[in-house]
C-alpha cells in the first residue's frame, strides 16, 4: 500500500530534482534523435533508455513504494501544462508508475535491489506504452489506432530499453554508494 505520510520533504525534493533531470535528458535525447530520423515514434522510444537511468537512481535513493506513482503523476501534469495535446500522457504515466509500484510492492516491498528496480521500471514502461498508444484513440484524440500486435511490440521494446536503462542506472548507483554519495 502506498503511504504518502512516509515521504519526507527531502524525499519529495529529490523526486522533484529527478523529474527535472528527466525532462532535461528527454529533451536532449529527443532533439538528438530528431536530427537522425523523421519518425516520431523513434524519438520517444530512444529516450526511454536514458530517462530510465535517471528514474532508477531516483527510485533507489528514495526507495519507497509510491515514488514511481508520484513521478508519473507529476510528469503527466507537467506534460499537460506544457501542451494540452500531451494531456493523454497523464493517465499513461500515472498508471505506469502505479503498476510499477504495485508490482515492486507485491514482490519486493521496496526499491532496494537491482531486481526491484528492473521489475518496477519494466512493468511501468510496458503499461505506460500500452496506455499511451490506446488512450488517445479511446477518448477521441486520435482517429486511428495501431494494430494490437504493433502496440505490444512497441511496449516490449520500450520495456526492454527501460530495463537496460535501469541496469545502467543500478551500475551508477553502486558507484555512488562506493563513493559515499548515496546511502
Amino acid at each position: 500500500m502506498i503511504k504518502f505520510k512516509s515521504f519526507t520533504t527531502r524525499d519529495l525534493a529529490f523526486i522533484g530534482l529527478i523529474i527535472a533531470i528527466m525532462y532535461i535528458v528527454q529533451t536532449i535525447t529527443i532533439l538528438g534523435v530528431s536530427a537522425l530520423t523523421p519518425i516520431d515514434a523513434f524519438k520517444s522510444i530512444a529516450s526511454a533508455f536514458f530517462v530510465c537511468i535517471v528514474i532508477s537512481i531516483g527510485l533507489a535513493k528514495v526507495g519507497k513504494i509510491g515514488t514511481f506513482t508520484i513521478i508519473g503523476l507529476v510528469n503527466g501534469i507537467i506534460c499537460g501544462f506544457i501542451m494540452p495535446a500531451f494531456l493523454p500522457l497523464l493517465p499513461a504515466t500515472f498508471l505506469g508508475g502505479l503498476a510499477g509500484d504495485i508490482t515492486v510492492g507485491a514482490f519486493y516491498g521496496a526499491y532496494s535491489s537491482r531486481n526491484s528496480l528492473v521489475t518496477g521500471i519494466g512493468v511501468a514502461k510496458f503499461i505506460e506504452t500500452v496506455v499511451i498508444l490506446t488512450v488517445p484513440f479511446i477518448f477521441g484524440f486520435s482517429k486511428f489506432m495501431l494494430a494490437p500486435a504493433l502496440i505490444i511490440v512497441s511496449a516490449v521494446v520500450v520495456a526492454i530499453l527501460g530495463i537496460l536503462g535501469a541496469l545502467v542506472g543500478y551500475g551508477i548507483i553502486i558507484e555512488l554508494r562506493k563513493a559515499g554519495a548515496m546511502e
